[in-house]
């Protein structure tokens, strides 16, 4: 008997699409919701925000659900509707928005404070420099770095070739390397 965590997204999707089927769509939300939230954090910035556009991008999955169970490669769309969401909202909020951080929900709990400060301090430079590089660059390298995403999904997820992929994500890097310079 196969565990829900195993049931293909496909499946899940018919279910949806074809019973609304609550339960289906809340596994597809629990697959989904933190790598999408992480992701679109990171693009963002803005902590609260970024709950509000996943509650987005699964509104555009659910109204969406006839198409997505056709659909051969879900997990690259709804990173492209993701992707999307965020750079909407980045559109629409030109102004720079304050980092927030938040350490109190860490899987490993760390009771040196100044490592803890120091750990903050690093993500905060990091997340610095990565806001410095143009926004194509910066999008590849986050799928690819962060998200662990191949270059055959970014390559479609991004509508861009394979090869233009890895030439970004090396521009970032060496972009990022040299923002981070002196700072580490």
């Amino acid at each position: 008997m196969k565990r829900k965590k195993e049931i293909p997204d496909q499946v899940l999707l018919f279910e949806i699409a074809e019973n609304n089927d609550e339960d289906a769509f809340r596994l597809l939300f629990d697959r989904y919701s933190g790598r999408l939230f992480n992701l679109i954090y990171k693009i963002t910035q803005h902590y609260e925000d970024s709950n509000d556009l996943l509650q987005e991008v699964f509104i555009r999955v659910y109204k969406n659900r006839m198409k997505c169970f056709k659909m051969r490669n879900f997990r690259g769309w709804v990173y492209t509707v993701t992707l999307n969401v965020a750079r909407d909202y980045l559109r629409m909020n030109k102004r720079r928005r304050e980092t927030v951080f938040d350490n109190s929900n860490g899987i490993r709990k760390d009771n040196d404070p100044l490592k803890k400060y120091e750990k903050a301090e690093l993500k905060r430079m990091v997340l610095d420099s990565l806001n410095k590089i143009s926004d194509k660059y910066k999008r590849v390298f986050v799928l690819r770095d962060i998200e662990g995403l191949s270059y055959e999904e970014i390559s479609k997820t991004l509508r861009i070739r394979e090869g233009t992929v890895k030439s970004r994500l090396n521009r970032a890097r060496l972009r990022l390397a040299r923002e981070l310079k002196g700072k580490i």
